[in-house]
């Protein structure tokens, strides 16, 4: 008689625990592949936003120029985006976040976003800290909305007899799934204007 001989019960649980730990890495190895690739389209698409409102900027400030001296509606958009906006110095890009959590510039000068489709006429965005996804300006919302980018308008210290320059301090910040620290992007745009 010839005895068949099985695997004892040690034998299956170590064999299902080394198959178990390595589908847990696997999965693990994925998750944080997709997380990486996440981050990188959120970086991506915020920098879009940044360089959406750089280029409003540019575009306001190029209008403001021709239109010099004539007091037409680029000189009363550009006035309009500086005007009770502007102040001496920017918020420290690290100063964005605190507590883990996004921060408006509070007690330095009114931040804004400017609405790119309504350039001519109230561009202005009061921004909100908070961002669902990340950091943009929501066209889809009624009224449009800025969450988690904004603008702080710094002036030169100079003569106002003499061209001055605005730096425009553009920050975005929001949380990014998986991450505990907020995500923040910045960049700085100096544009000239006409004096005197």
């Amino acid at each position: 008689m010839m005895k068949q001989r099985g695997d004892t019960i040690i034998e299956v649980l170590f064999a299902t625990t080394i198959f178990s730990l390595i589908a847990v890495g696997g999965l693990s190895l994925m998750n944080q592949g997709t997380a990486m690739a996440q981050r990188a389209l959120e970086i991506g698409l915020v920098r879009q936003q940044v360089d959406a409102q750089a280029d409003a900027l540019r575009y306001l400030n190029r209008a403001y120029i021709a239109d010099y001296g004539k007091r037409g509606a680029a000189t009363t958009s550009w006035n309009e985006v500086i005007g009770a906006n502007a102040v001496g110095s920017a918020v420290n890009f690290n100063d964005i976040v605190i507590n883990g959590k996004c921060q408006l510039p509070a007690s330095n000068g009114r931040p804004f976003a400017l609405d790119i489709e309504k350039l001519s006429a109230n561009p202005l965005l009061a921004p909100n800290a908070e961002a669902a996804t990340y950091a943009k300006v929501r066209y889809d919302t009624s009224p449009v909305s800025a969450e988690g980018i904004w603008i702080q308008a710094v002036r030169s210290n100079g003569d106002d007899t003499k061209p001055g320059f605005y730096d425009f301090h553009i920050r975005a910040c929001w949380q990014s799934p998986g991450q505990q620290a907020p995500m923040t992007i910045g960049t700085i745009v100096r544009l000239y204007e006409p004096r005197g």
